[in-house]
């Protein structure tokens, strides 16, 4: 009888393993590189390089994605949005967005753009210059889509810029 009961435990004790090991097993990270570009070309650049954390094949994927979207909101929260008057606290808001842009665009591996996304630009604060220098990054990097303030204000690929 206790031959019975320890092969019926053993037996649950080997499915139980076998069961963390599949749901354990990191499936994403085994996909291949396009497959996750496609993925993180929905998702902010903040969340995109957030995910650089999760394996050491992520650590440098965000630096080759052809998906650029730049979003106010992943440098707020709600409450911050509701209550914009605060003059400082949105200066210092723009600080950091300006200088995550900027260190995204330095640090990427110069591979095309096809779509380049700038949100809720704080207009107020936003200097001309450093959109001129964004967008001038983008042409250079062939980008099809430019998108400003959340409008779709060209499509590039029927437009010519001179070098």
């Amino acid at each position: 009888m206790e031959t019975k009961g320890n092969s019926s435990s053993s037996s649950s004790t080997i499915y139980n393993k076998k069961l963390m090991n599949i749901n354990n097993e990191d499936r994403i990270s085994g996909l291949h590189e396009p497959l996750i570009h496609h993925i993180l070309s929905f998702m902010d650049m903040k969340e995109v390089l957030q995910t650089s954390l999760l394996s050491k094949r992520w650590t440098h994927l965000w630096q080759s994605i052809r998906t650029l979207k730049f979003h106010e909101h992943s440098w707020t929260n709600r409450c911050d949005r509701w209550n914009g008057r605060n003059p400082k606290l949105k200066k210092n808001k723009l600080t950091k967005f300006k200088y995550f842009v900027d260190t995204v665009l330095f640090l990427r591996d110069g591979s095309d753009i096809d779509k380049f996304d700038l949100f809720d630009l704080f207009a107020e604060y936003v200097d001309s210059r450093l959109i001129d220098r964004w967008v001038t990054y983008a042409r250079k990097r062939r980008v099809q889509v430019l998108r400003l303030g959340g409008v779709s204000i060209l499509s590039l690929e029927t437009l010519y810029f001179s070098s």
